[in-house]
């Protein structure tokens, strides 16, 4: 293997680590909305609530769209076969991740509403994807563990993307399907929001 190649690699698992990460800080973020609520609560001048709640907004959805980008980064054959990704586990969560943006780009999802809620448990099963298949599967005990040799752990190693190119092209395609779903509904929902923008403010535009 040249240098080129294994920074190739070391910089494609890190993208996936980082993703994996991010969900989980996201998933935080999006359940610790009370406590930012509270604190804002607290702030008498207008301008320190404003920037409190900014700073929150840009956190909690900045995080879920840098985990979604980075699950999407690692979303191909050719990374899949040099690294390795938990099958189906994380593309799985891509996908949810996927399906939370689109919840919340193209609808209210910042009122304490049904859609909250909503990108919330996306969120959370994303999250919950990804500790499934970095815990048990990308990070499973190896040969310096006895119970690396007990079968469940073998069948949990034998869902690498780079140990089980089979799965990984079906996940692959089922992935692509379904992320694939979401973002023609994304711009099915983008175009209707641009008809119900009246000309006049079209115009302005």
């Amino acid at each position: 293997m040249t240098t080129l190649k294994a920074l190739e690699i070391w910089t494609a698992q890190s993208v996936c680590d980082v993703g994996i990460l991010l969900s989980f800080v996201s998933l935080l973020l999006h359940l610790g909305r009370p406590y930012f609520e509270r604190i804002l609560g607290r702030l008498t001048l207008r301008v320190a609530a404003d920037l409190w709640w900014l700073a929150y907004v840009v956190l909690r959805d900045g995080t879920l769209l840098v985990a979604a980008l980075c699950g999407l980064w690692c979303l191909n054959l050719d990374l899949m076969a040099d690294i390795k990704i938990a099958l189906p586990f994380v593309p799985l969560a891509t996908v949810a991740l996927v399906i939370a943006l689109a919840l919340k780009v193209f609808g209210n999802a910042e009122d304490l509403n049904r859609r909250y809620r909503g990108v919330v448990l996306w969120v959370a099963l994303a999250a919950f994807l990804n500790m499934i298949g970095y815990v048990f599967v990308m990070e499973a005990p190896g040969p310096e563990y006895a119970v690396a040799r007990q079968p469940f752990w073998q069948a949990m190693r034998a869902l690498r993307s780079n140990a089980n190119p089979d799965l990984a092209v079906a996940t692959f395609y089922v992935t692509l399907l379904l992320i694939g779903g979401v973002t023609v509904f994304a711009i099915v929902r983008s175009f209707g929001l641009l008809r119900a923008i009246p000309s006049a403010e079209r115009d302005d535009v």
